[in-house]
């Protein structure tokens, strides 16, 4: 609706503009009327006037003036003067001021609705015009956001893309200046999905505002997202900003640690990564304070965690590589225990690495997993190893951590062993285990074919026909890799090696391993070892 206010010192006035307008038809309702300049100016004043209809003529304020001063507090009121003949160059003078129309007395019904209507549509489009430009600022605020975004999702996953500060500045709209660049990563760890939504985007909004209520006046640009169960952010501030960045920070995340009472426990944490100078090394950058956060895994949750620059531990053991070779002969013989003892085995030696960092067990436990679960003969390996990577991320400790291991493995190998109870595999499957177990003996085939409880004949095809390999050949088979392990990692003779495998008879053991794997075991071990 439109406001109207009438203005005139004689009151007949005031009454008969208010009976002639068509003010429903026009959209317009009369909001007060007045006696002289005075008075209009307080209602003015007081409430959202649209339209003013005055007389060029009144006592307190002269026309002119009541324009102007009408013109400074409401300039989008529309003002239309009421004159007579004795003053019509007067009007004509005022409508250079500002004024939308004039109307002579005796007032004129057609004229005056002519007018009102006319004032009226041009009210309307500006109001529809404005409504479209603060459509298209938000739109376009929203657009830039989004870009801003993108930024932080761009350096987690694309961190071989060059970035440079022209693209920082046209593609992306990040402010640099000469600086340091830091990134953070917080993290809510959530195992049993209980934190809704809309909880956890009111969580992030809050640590949000404390950030940039904070951080914005110390720094050249601030760009924030968070994502599920992390909040990412990049700033760019001057070198002598930074301990006072970094106590910011701090600070905020102390208070945003008050209000963990909404998800019942402790469980944030925050990673600061280490500072850069040049916008090619951001993508370094994020990925610093991504390994911080993991941190917590040895550290414990609720805590603000700085970069760690000391080297990798983990590299050097080659804990996956004798990790993969349980996993395969567990796998190989359906020994669940084996599997569980491998994951134990992993989790042991591990923990015995001084100075381990939390990233390395992240992803020491993602690739046990991914290397169990590509040995598989399964369908949606992809999505399953997301899930499995998803529970890690939400992982506290790095108990939890290696507990996630075990009971995915362990829940593949019940579908596993659901999937080969037929009668006709466990024979086989037993055979295995028993060849896995005491190859270094001189087992036989008739001795395996007893141990299993069926004839030797029956047995042997039996073995064939789900190994693709007669018994000779695998039990050949065991003992080599057997062999080439020892070959590579121990100083063991040759000769040793050969009765450690199952083999009395040192030249037929040179002559089966040469033909296996193309070079004499001498040879091998220069090779490998």
């Amino acid at each position: 609706m439109i406001n109207l206010v009438i203005a005139d010192d004689e009151e007949r006035i005031c009454k008969l503009i208010v009976a002639l307008g068509e003010w429903d038809k026009i959209g317009i309702q009369v909001i007060g009327s007045a006696g002289n300049g005075l008075e209009a100016l307080n209602i003015i004043r007081k409430e959202k006037v649209d339209i003013l209809i005055t007389d060029i003529r009144m006592p307190g304020c002269d026309g002119l003036e009541l324009i102007s001063r009408v013109k400074a507090i409401s300039p989008d009121t529309r003002i239309v003067i009421i004159s007579g003949y004795a003053n019509f160059e007067y009007a004509q003078a005022a409508v250079k001021f500002g004024v939308k129309d004039y109307l002579l007395k005796p007032i004129n019904k057609k004229a005056l609705n002519d007018s009102l209507e006319k004032i009226a549509g041009q009210i309307e489009t500006d109001r529809k015009t404005n409504i479209t430009i603060q459509d298209i600022q938000r739109e376009h605020k929203d657009a830039i956001y989004k870009i801003r975004s993108i930024m932080i999702s761009d350096l987690l996953t694309k961190p071989e893309q060059k970035v440079t500060e022209t693209v920082l500045k046209e593609y992306y709209h990040f402010n640099v200046h000469a600086g340091l660049f830091q990134a953070f990563t917080m993290k809510i760890d959530n195992k049993t999905d209980e934190i809704k939504s809309e909880t956890r985007k009111l969580f992030w909004d809050k640590m949000h505002d404390f950030l940039e209520n904070r951080l914005q006046d110390q720094c050249f640009d601030l760009v924030m997202m968070n994502l599920d169960n992390y909040m990412y952010g990049i700033m760019n501030f001057g070198e002598k900003a930074k301990d006072s960045i970094r106590k910011g920070i701090r600070d905020c995340f102390n208070q945003i640690l008050v209000l963990k009472e909404l998800y019942g426990e402790d469980k944030i944490s925050i990673g600061l990564g280490s500072c850069v100078k040049g916008p090619e090394d951001l993508a370094k950058a994020m990925r610093s304070s991504f390994i911080t956060v993991e941190e917590r895994l040895i550290e414990g949750t609720g805590k603000f965690l700085d970069a760690d620059v000391s080297k990798q531990v983990l590299f050097e053991r080659k804990l996956l590589d004798k990790f993969t070779r349980d996993i395969s002969q567990a796998l190989e013989t359906l020994d669940n225990e084996g599997v569980i003892s491998a994951v134990e085995d992993l989790q042991r030696e591990a923990g015995e690495c001084r100075n381990v960092h939390g990233w390395e067990l992240f992803e020491l436990v993602n690739q046990a997993g991914t290397m169990f679960v590509m040995r598989l003969d399964i369908k949606d390996k992809k999505e399953l190893l997301e899930k499995f990577r998803i529970r890690n991320e939400n992982c506290s400790s790095q108990d939890e951590l290696f507990m996630n291991l075990r009971d995915f493995l362990n829940q593949l190998m019940k579908e596993i062993l659901a999937a080969h109870q037929d009668d006709s595999i466990r024979p086989v499957r037993i055979a295995k285990q028993y060849i896995n177990n005491h190859y270094q003996e001189q087992i036989t085939l008739e001795g395996v074919s007893e141990q299993v409880g069926l004839t030797v004949a029956y047995f042997s095809v039996l073995f064939k026909k789900e190994t693709q390999v007669g018994f000779a050949k695998y039990l050949a088979n065991i003992r080599l890799e057997e062999a080439k392990r020892l070959l590579r990692e121990t100083n063991l003779s040759v000769a040793d090696i050969c009765r450690q495998v199952g083999y009395n008879d040192l030249k037929h053991f040179t002559h089966i391993f040469e033909k296996d794997a193309g070079i004499k075991p001498t040879s091998y071990r220069k090779l490998y070892g």
